[in-house]
């Protein structure tokens, strides 16, 4: 039997973890879908609108909270140092917790949280259609929840690290990282644009603002499949677009494998 990678363990394994998962984050998934169905009738009640980007744009924020916390509440035991005693000691191998790490906090997580939003909004849909619009998913959205999808991965790579990091306090230091981060990555851009010139950056945005569609009179998910099929047909904004997305592939996958590390060397 491998001891790197062995299907039936790795099966087992991720059974295992997904049977705990009701345990550990159930109430908080139930939560998020509760709060979602109070704010949609409190917007109801107020007069708000609750058109299909407002609650998409809801569910999203919410998947955002339940998928950036998840790794704290269902691995944010595995370097403490007398509770991940039993976590280093599972049969399995660095690489089998690495990939379940990513299938229960991502996959099922994910999985659990969207489709319980969508069902719920489905429900008030069919139960008041007057006030609600129309129906949420569509090509539209789903296109849209994709995009977001991914931008997600992304972002919870850096919290499931940050999990492995930090000992106590898991998402609020890892937040404050980011911050700390972005902030350096801010001042090192204005030394940039400060050497590059405002005038020339001015020019190249123009240049870019030129080629936008003109034809979208509001950012909204029946205007998203429209624009971004649109700007994908703009070279200079295409290849800022690849780029963008190779560093947030490079980054994933060196969070991923550090995460892979400090499994693997931890000391307890």
């Amino acid at each position: 039997m491998s001891n790197l990678f062995n299907i039936k363990r790795f099966q087992a394994f991720v059974y295992k973890e997904f049977r705990e998962l009701p345990g550990k984050y159930g109430l908080t998934i139930i939560g998020m879908i509760g709060w979602y169905l109070l704010l949609l009738l409190l917007m109801m009640m107020l007069g708000s609108s609750v058109s299909p980007f407002t609650r998409m744009t809801m569910i999203m924020v919410l998947v955002t909270i339940t998928i950036v916390a998840a790794p704290s509440k269902l691995h944010g035991y595995v370097n403490h140092t007398k509770k991940g005693l039993g976590y280093v000691m599972l049969p399995v191998s660095a690489l089998e917790k690495t990939l379940s790490m990513f299938v229960i906090n991502f996959i099922c997580t994910t999985i659990l949280v969207v489709a319980g939003l969508f069902v719920s909004d489905m429900l008030l849909y069919l139960i008041i259609p007057s006030r609600m619009g129309e129906f949420l998913l569509n090509d539209t959205t789903a296109l849209l929840l994709g995009a977001e999808l991914f931008d997600l991965f992304f972002l919870q790579s850096i919290f499931i690290l940050g999990n492995m990091v930090f000992k106590r306090q898991k998402v609020v230091r890892t937040f404050t990282s980011l911050i700390g981060i972005v902030f350096i990555i801010g001042l090192f851009m204005l030394l940039v644009f400060r050497i590059i010139g405002l005038e020339n950056i001015e020019k190249f945005a123009n240049t870019i603002l030129a080629e936008l569609p003109k034809d979208i009179d509001d950012w909204n998910a029946l205007s998203y499949k429209i624009y971004i099929s649109t700007y994908w047909q703009i070279p200079i904004i295409r290849n800022i677009i690849i780029i963008t997305y190779s560093v947030y592939g490079l980054i994933t996958a060196a969070c991923w494998a550090g995460v892979y590390r400090l499994i693997k060397t931890t000391k307890y």
